[in-house]
């Protein structure tokens, strides 16, 4: 994992294509995690939103066909701790990435 921080969401955005295929998390989306192509790209990004509102509206327009989100059993649980969301995220990475070579 390459960790790097901007300065704002613009500049990281205007990267954002430089960088690898994108995916969004959020727990409105419909596609699940283990559904999309995480192991194909060479590179991809992982986008989380804050715990208390997650991402914008309108990233969930603009970018609305990557984003995904993962199953959550019990209806009384609204959202998972974000870094426990990262950790499970980037082990579905790797073990996706594995299985492509």
């Amino acid at each position: 994992m390459n960790l790097r921080v901007w300065p704002n969401w613009e500049t990281f955005e205007r990267e954002l294509p430089t960088l690898g295929e994108p995916f969004f998390f959020s727990t409105k989306a419909t596609r699940l995690v283990w559904d999309a192509p995480l192991g194909t790209p060479a590179s991809v990004v992982l986008v989380f939103g804050r715990e208390t509102g997650g991402l914008p509206a309108d990233l969930h327009e603009r970018y609305a066909d990557r984003f995904v989100t993962m199953p959550i059993a019990s209806p009384r649980v609204r959202s998972l701790n974000l870094s426990t969301s990262v950790g499970i995220a980037v082990y579905e990475v790797l073990r996706q990435q594995s299985r492509a070579i």
